[in-house]
């Protein structure tokens, strides 16, 4: 009977093996993907650069800083094609127009291909998650879009790539929100020299200063504002911690993205990104109520916490810190004796910082949702458990799942 038992427990070591190996696999394959994506946005920017389809360049290098956001040069052809949009009518010949239309359908088409292959391989090693991450990958490509195409967009579907992940459904670019975006925007590039714009006070408009509107000061108060153009913005909001939980709530139905850049720049991060996140609908029974972030068996996840206004991290410690885990309830639940364990693949246990409804790390901004900063960034293609104990409203809960990092 001990031999059977061992047998048993020897087969049972085998298999969790082999799919760790093979979600260890897939993880290397979708970053190969995301890497070929990023790459092939290179030469659709290269071409809109060329043609001088500037708007067009605009958009594609929008989306190579969103693959390589430490890429210095992307950063510089981004700033340029931005300027240019901003004072130059693109006139594309009709030859340039033709490839690049013939080369972003073949892109699409090429990756809806490799993601469904993908999702096909995930399905053989039996990994239901991946599966369908893939497929939903794949299907980003083959979606037609009903708005059209730009940074604000562009934005947008970057936050429902990653609401999706959640299990939670999409939201759209509001044409009114982002009017009242827009207004704000504007005002903090007017009064950029006053120092009633700096910090949290971003948020708010003076009625005795230029630009004041009670739409944009409207949208402010309910806003994330960020410095970089609205992908690259919208992204960083994404790897915070506050900024973070208003976009991945379950009841988001409409986003509104507003931009402007200061004249005497204009480039990378020379700009303010207002994203509202008031377009809230009715509460969706239907989809998960507790939201955690990094998504389950989520792949190509950053290293490093991207900075914010409050600071979630005690005074005084090193700024560099890992990638924020979040998990947030959203039903007014109270949440009490919380704590995160969050473990590489070798299982050694991840130092950081804590902060909960019960104990926050900041008493003068409470949220609803646990989060976890490493101390330290993360490290590049490993994979993380997650576990997250607390008492919801008295009763015991636990919560697992797993992430991994892009290089």
């Amino acid at each position: 009977m001990k031999r059977l038992i061992a047998l048993a427990f020897l087969a049972s070591t085998a298999t969790l093996l082999l799919a760790e190996d093979a979600a260890s696999e897939y993880a290397k394959r979708a970053k190969k993907l995301a890497d070929e994506e990023g790459l092939s946005h290179v030469s659709l920017a290269t071409h809109c650069e060329n043609a001088k389809m500037w708007k067009e360049a605009v958009e594609h290098w929008s989306a190579v800083m969103d693959f390589f956001p430490d890429n210095k040069d992307g950063a510089e052809h981004l700033a340029k094609a931005e300027q240019r949009a901003d004072l130059v009518v693109s006139r594309a010949s009709a030859a340039d127009a033709a490839t690049y239309a013939n080369g972003l359908a073949g892109m699409k088409k090429t990756m809806s291909k490799k993601w469904r292959d993908l999702a096909a391989w995930a399905k053989s090693k039996g990994l239901e998650g991946e599966e369908a991450e893939a497929i939903s990958r794949a299907e980003d490509f083959e979606a037609v879009k009903k708005n059209s195409t730009g940074p604000m967009q562009a934005a947008v579907d970057l936050l429902n790539r990653e609401r999706k992940k959640c299990k939670i459904g999409p939201a759209e670019l509001g044409k009114d929100l982002s009017d009242g975006a827009q207004k704000h925007a504007d005002y903090l590039i007017k009064n950029d020299a006053h120092p009633s714009t700096r910090g949290l006070g971003s948020h708010n408009e003076d009625p005795s200063l230029p630009g004041y509107t009670e739409e944009g000061a409207r949208a402010g108060r309910q806003s994330d504002i960020g410095m970089s153009p609205p992908p690259q913005a919208m992204k960083g909001m994404l790897g915070t911690f506050y900024h973070r939980i208003p976009l991945l709530h379950p009841d988001l139905k409409k986003v509104g993205i507003g931009y402007a850049k200061l004249a005497s720049g204009g480039g990378w991060g020379r700009g303010r990104c207002v994203i509202d996140y008031s377009g809230k609908g009715e509460k969706d029974e239907k989809v998960p109520r507790v939201i955690g972030y990094p998504a389950d068996k989520a792949t190509n996840v950053q290293l490093n916490f991207d900075n914010e206004s409050p600071d979630p991290i005690p005074q005084g410690e090193d700024e560099e810190a890992g990638m924020p885990v979040t998990l947030a309830w959203v039903d007014g639940e109270t949440i009490t004796d919380a704590d995160v364990e969050l473990r590489s693949a070798d299982g050694v246990r991840v130092d950081g910082y804590l902060s909960s409804p019960e104990k926050p790390a900041r008493s003068d901004f409470p949220n609803e949702a646990i989060c976890f900063i490493p101390k330290n960034p993360l490290s590049g293609a490993t994979k993380y458990h997650v576990k997250v104990t607390a008492k919801v409203n008295g009763e015991a809960f636990v919560k697992e799942w797993d992430f991994t990092t892009g290089r």
